[in-house]
C-alpha cells in the first residue's frame, strides 16, 4: 500500500467537497456532494432512468431532513443556551426535542423513499450495492487496521 497516493487521494476528496477540518462533508457544498453521489452510484450500479430518479429522491429526502436540523440550532440559539449566570437546561432540552421530533417526522419518507431505490434494484444491482456498504461502512477502520 502506497501511503502517500492514499493520503492525496483522500486530501483531494476533502479539498473539492469540502471536507476540511473545520466543517462536514453535507456542510457548505452538500450539492456538490449529492452530486457526486448519485453518478458515482448510479455508475457503479449501472443504474437505468427510473432507478436513477428513485436515488435522488432519497437523497433529496436525507438533504430535506439535513436543512430541517441544520435550522433549528444557529448561532444566537446556541449562544442564549450560555447567556446567562446559568446553563439553560430546560431551553437546549426544547431544542433536542425539536431535533428529535424533525428526525422521527422525517424518518418514515426517508426509509420509504430508500426501500423505494433498493426494491427497483435487481440481485445483481443488490450485491454491488451491499459490497459498496460494507467497504464505506463503519466498520472499514477495524477492517483496514487488520
Amino acid at each position: 500500500m502506497n501511503f502517500f497516493r492514499r493520503w492525496h487521494a483522500h486530501h483531494e476528496f476533502r479539498h473539492h467537497f469540502g471536507h476540511d477540518h473545520h466543517g462536514h462533508h453535507l456542510g457548505r457544498r452538500a450539492d456538490g456532494f449529492a452530486d457526486h453521489l448519485l453518478a458515482r452510484v448510479g455508475a457503479k450500479l449501472d443504474l437505468d432512468h427510473e432507478q436513477q430518479r428513485r436515488l435522488s429522491a432519497w437523497v433529496e429526502q436525507l438533504q430535506q431532513q439535513r436543512d430541517a436540523l441544520s435550522g433549528l440550532a444557529r448561532g444566537a440559539a446556541l449562544s442564549g443556551l450560555i447567556a446567562g449566570e446559568q446553563f439553560a437546561r430546560s431551553e437546549a432540552q426544547q431544542l433536542l426535542d425539536a431535533k428529535l421530533d424533525a428526525l422521527r417526522a422525517a424518518g418514515p419518507s426517508v426509509v420509504t423513499a430508500f426501500a423505494e431505490f433498493f426494491d427497483s434494484l435487481d440481485d445483481e444491482q443488490r450485491q454491488v450495492l451491499r459490497f459498496m456498504m460494507r467497504r464505506i461502512g463503519p466498520g472499514r477502520r477495524q477492517r483496514d487496521a487488520a
